[in-house]
């Protein structure tokens, strides 16, 4: 029987499992120490010599007493713990529910529509002001156009960097020959003579540029003022072209002078009285140079833009407005994506949460239901153990008898301990209807999405919902 018992005693653990953190709901047994504490060896010899109890006696010794009223208390003290680990189970269970994910599914769609809508009639606010200005600037083009009588798109200007290469190779040109030319006439050569002529090219293809950009492309105009303008201003870049170059050409010849104020002063002398009039071959090549990059120049201003004065810069501000325009509009259906798509994630997200949570309550269920199995074990530990001890006194007793011992010293201990239910705890999953509510919050948010965003039309749309006039 004490082979029996100890055996037993090796099942007895302490607690394996998350009932109370840091709580230890059955108490470990050493059934050794036990009998040390109590003394049983001694007691037992004790009330042998004292023929304690009776051959007759059917009643418990105090010692047998003490043994079982021992672990009727570690019984009460396991069963304590034991309710409220499965008290603790029950209520994290009954935590892990759908009713707030059911709750958000229902009220979430309405309130991301009404977010949405909200977005789409500010943005819609936005694009009728950015409407308003590009039709402004289309009115204004058209009316432009038919007055001019342009038919043809804008004409796309040359790159920046074309453009501004015509005017460098014209400057080059003009430069190089006149530092050629003059490097003779001056004490310095090359260096003094660059340093001298080099307002040339400037003043010569700086004032033909702008006097054809700003007066001479208004030739291409309809109206006739706008064409006597162009005119003067061909008129006058020419006339400047001419003048610069033929006194530059005379320059040269009155190199006998060198590169000074008397040279400069006989150029325009003889500009004035003789303007053709030239020396030798080499003056008129200087001449004909300094036209050809006034020529270039000119043909720089036209290409700077379209030909027509204004069609570029009123092309340009439609383009403009109509690219302002798609730009809002592609800035509310961003508002609009970003809103819509983070309800949804956060739908999902809450969803996965709970299912994670979920996940749990099988797991806290069978741990519930491994109490009720531990309580059994430990229930046949301490009889195991009580058993154990007060065989322990009853030898050490009749070893040391005279008389009989009781009959009931050869009987099996009975340690009756109160019962104890532990009700199950379910592991039902979600209720299946949170699926379809996930299905349906996505759809109805989507819609309100779509139907926002059919709001916020493109130029096309608004051009073609819009009645003639």
């Amino acid at each position: 029987m004490k082979k029996q018992a100890i055996n037993v005693l090796d099942r007895l653990f302490r607690a394996k499992h998350d009932y109370l953190p840091g709580t230890t709901i059955f108490r470990e047994i050493d059934v050794d120490s036990l009998a040390r504490d109590l003394k049983l060896e001694a007691r037992g010899e004790r009330d042998g010599k004292a023929e304690m109890p009776s051959s007759r006696s059917a009643r418990p010794t105090a010692v047998e007493n003490e043994i079982l009223g021992l672990f009727r208390s570690y019984w009460d003290e396991a069963a304590q713990g034991a309710r409220a680990a499965h008290g603790s189970y029950s209520t994290r269970a009954a935590s892990i529910g759908s009713a707030t994910e059911i709750d958000t599914l229902v009220g979430e769609p309405r309130t991301i529509a009404n977010q949405l809508d909200q977005i789409s009639r500010s943005e819609q606010d936005a694009l009728n002001t950015a409407h308003a200005a590009y039709r402004q600037a289309s009115d204004e083009l058209d009316r432009f156009k038919t007055a001019e009588g342009i038919t043809r798109p804008a004409i796309t200007p040359k790159a920046f960097g074309v453009r501004v290469l015509i005017l460098m190779i014209a400057a080059l040109m003009e430069l190089a020959i006149n530092i050629s030319t003059f490097a003779t006439g001056d004490e310095f050569g090359l260096a003094g003579a660059a340093l001298k002529v080099v307002a040339v090219p400037l003043l010569n293809l700086g004032l033909v540029f702008g006097l054809v950009f700003v007066l001479g492309r208004h030739i291409v105009r309809r109206q006739l003022g706008a064409k006597i303008i162009g005119l003067v201003g061909l008129l006058a870049a020419s006339a400047w072209a001419i003048g610069l170059n033929l006194a530059v050409a005379h320059w040269r010849d009155s190199l006998g002078l060198a590169l000074s104020a008397e040279a400069g002063q006989l150029a325009i002398q003889r500009v004035l009285a003789t303007p053709f009039q030239l020396d030798d071959m080499n003056s008129w090549a200087l001449f004909a140079v300094g036209c050809l990059a006034a020529m270039l120049a000119a043909l720089d201003a036209f290409i700077w833009h379209d030909p027509h004065p204004g069609y570029t810069a009123r092309t340009t501000a439609k383009t403009a407005a109509e690219q302002h325009y798609a730009a809002m509009r592609d800035f509310g259906l961003g508002q609009l994506n970003d809103v819509a798509s983070k309800a949804i994630e956060t739908l999902k997200d809450a969803l996965r949460k709970a299912e994670t949570s979920e996940s749990r309550r099988p797991e806290l269920a069978s741990r519930a239901d491994a109490l009720a199995e531990d309580l059994k074990i430990y229930e046949a530990t301490l009889s195991a153990a009580a058993e154990n001890l007060i065989t322990r006194y009853r030898e050490a007793n009749q070893r040391v008898r005279t008389t009989k011992a009781p009959a009931r010293f050869d009987s099996a201990v009975s340690l009756k301990l109160a019962k104890i239910t532990l009700p199950r705890v379910s592991a039902n999953a979600r209720p299946a209807e949170v699926d379809g509510l996930l299905a349906k919050a996505i759809r109805e948010i989507t819609e309100a999405h779509a139907k926002a965003a059919e709001t916020l039309l493109t130029l096309a749309e608004r051009s073609g919902s819009e009645k003639p006039r």
